[in-house]
């Protein structure tokens, strides 16, 4: 990521939220002193929670840290959502998990925080990368752009499955519908193909989703930038 020619523009896409609610409460964790009030400060404050594990963990943000009552099984629990996963569920593009909760398959939260230690990590280290929509895109040098996305929406707005995809048929329809070509072979035999399926379509979706406008500015946008939500690369 970090040997770019003058002009390359590289896309990349994260399977994880990038931020905490926050216009529901006007705070990420209400009533918490000197709580992050911006997606950067929340970085680093994941970062420093857990800086005693490696590995981007972020197990004790939510175990022993004062923020831990805000997740579920917490005093101050509540399933609160982003104005972008609100969003997602309104279109019918899935229905995206709240970030505090912490039980059962589809839990999100320590999945994301591990991002937020990863987002830091690569803010401090890598030249010329925009987190969007925290950063704005530069229209005139090279840049690597980060965007959250949510795989399950590519697919529903496709409109060939609503959940996963699981045969070989079903993956080359929404190929198609992104103008990539159709593969001729099974992706794998070794019990991944959900994940290798999702990383091609998230590939296919990227690529032609990065040169429609409204894409990067949807309705509700610069209210969560105001927020500091963050958003769903693809919802509109």
């Amino acid at each position: 990521m970090e040997i770019l020619s003058p002009n390359d523009r590289v896309l990349v896409g994260f399977d994880f939220a990038f931020s905490f609610p926050r216009f529901d409460r006007g705070e990420f964790f209400p009533n918490v002193p000197d709580a992050p009030s911006t997606a950067a400060d929340l970085w680093l404050c994941v970062d420093d929670v857990c800086e005693a594990t490696g590995d981007f963990s972020a197990g004790a943000f939510v175990e022993g840290s004062r923020y831990a009552r805000y997740f579920q099984g917490g005093v101050r629990y509540e399933p609160r959502l982003r104005i972008t996963d609100e969003r997602c569920r309104i279109l019918g593009l899935g229905r995206p998990e709240s970030i505090f909760r912490l039980v059962g398959p589809a839990q999100v939260a320590k999945g994301s925080l591990a991002g937020m230690r990863v987002l830091h990590y690569l803010r401090l280290k890598v030249p010329h990368l925009c987190i969007w929509p925290f950063d704005r895109p530069p229209e005139s040098r090279s840049v690597i752009v980060a965007v959250d996305m949510y795989p399950g929406a590519f697919v529903r707005i496709s409109s060939a499955a609503r959940g996963k995809v699981r045969d070989m048929q079903t993956l080359n329809q929404v190929l198609e519908f992104y103008g990539s070509a159709p593969l001729r072979d099974r992706i794998s035999d070794d019990g991944s193909e959900d994940d290798k399926a999702d990383a091609l379509i998230a590939a296919a979706a990227l690529r032609r989703l990065s040169g429609d406008g409204t894409v990067w500015n949807p309705p509700g946008l610069s209210v969560a930038r105001w927020w500091q939500e963050g958003w769903i690369f693809g919802v509109t």
